[in-house]
């Protein structure tokens, strides 16, 4: 017997059971079934996700997406970006197959993905019991990925299309709300707060002149995978986040979660990634730093709350020179 799908009414019903293995487990099942894919043994969750996401012993992957927590969205970004990344030799998933649980319903299918898992662990993990040498090879290997990145045909039928209107968007909700949300954050001093309106540009002055590449919105710790055992970044996960971009703003998670605001690993991955830094650098990230469409301070080990300038702000997160 399957578990009943309508007891996911809500958003809080959704978010009760996005990460039960119990409850998807025979789900994943039924949709490999469906597709002619074999089964594997058993199942695990590997952490907290947006979408449920399943990884079986055999090396397939199922994740499944909802009509709340922008299921549908992440569903569109992420069949794009497999799409636009296929047979470019990234150290990304395949993309295996595609179906939906419910196919006859007349209301929500619940579609799905099957996917290959990556191999290693999480940059989080391996880099908390890593010496600085390690981390900065791991550093210089995300950069030579981003680089790669920065070549990736933008032949998406939406947000990774040359045209794109999705990224400049976010930006302009970004604009109108970041300002408020820092406030309730509680990271920044509510003075220096106080000048970011001013700071910030015009969305349409900022992206005037930018060349769009593809640009991983969400590089958090848990996305980027390694093996430890022979220092290699093996895997870069989740493509909900994805736009045709501004390259600096894929750099804002990356730097502040990822690297923890440790301003060597950056210039470090910066150096590999073959992106120049401008004498404007640090100004310009903190631009992107309030535009971000994430709670972006959430990881960064430093105290900010005493800062009252813009100025030292942007060097204290993203100063690293020329």
């Amino acid at each position: 017997m399957l578990p009943d799908l309508r007891e996911i009414q809500s958003a809080e019903s959704y978010a009760a059971r996005r990460n039960d293995l119990a409850f998807w487990a025979p789900w994943a099942r039924h949709g490999l079934k469906s597709l002619g894919f074999p089964q594997p043994s058993t199942f695990r969750i590997p952490g907290e996700s947006t979408n449920p996401v399943l990884v079986g012993d055999n090396g397939i992957v199922v994740k499944l997406y909802g009509e709340y927590w922008c299921g549908p969205a992440s569903l569109c970004c992420e069949s794009e970006a497999y799409e636009v990344l296929a047979g470019r030799g990234l150290p990304v998933p395949q993309l295996l197959g595609r179906g939906e649980l419910l196919r006859d319903s007349p209301g929500w299918r619940w579609p799905f993905l099957v996917l290959s898992e990556v191999t290693g662990h999480s940059w989080r993990q391996v880099v908390a019991e890593a010496d600085r040498a390690t981390e900065l090879e791991l550093a210089a290997q995300v950069g030579t990925l981003l680089g790669r990145l920065r070549e990736v045909p933008l032949t998406g039928a939406d947000s990774l299309r040359p045209d794109s209107a999705a990224f400049g968007d976010v930006l302009r909700e970004r604009r109108m709300q970041t300002v408020a949300d820092h406030r309730a954050w509680g990271y920044l001093s509510p003075r220096l707060l106080d000048a970011v309106d001013d700071f910030l540009p015009n969305v349409d002055d900022l992206l005037g002149g930018v060349t769009p590449e593809f640009v991983h919105g969400d590089l958090h710790g848990e996305n980027l995978f390694v093996a430890p055992e022979r220092t290699a970044l093996t895997g870069l996960l989740d493509f909900n986040d994805v736009y045709a971009a501004d390259f600096r703003y894929g750099l804002v998670r990356l730097h502040l979660d990822t690297f923890r605001a440790d301003r060597e690993l950056l210039a470090t991955a910066l150096r590999h990634a073959n992106w120049p830094v401008s004498a404007g650098f640090a100004e310009e990230m903190l631009v992107y730093t309030f535009l971000h469409d994430f709670e972006v301070f959430e990881k960064t080990p430093l105290d900010l709350r005493e800062i009252t300038d813009l100025t030292e702000l942007a060097q204290v997160l993203w100063g690293i020179g020329q």
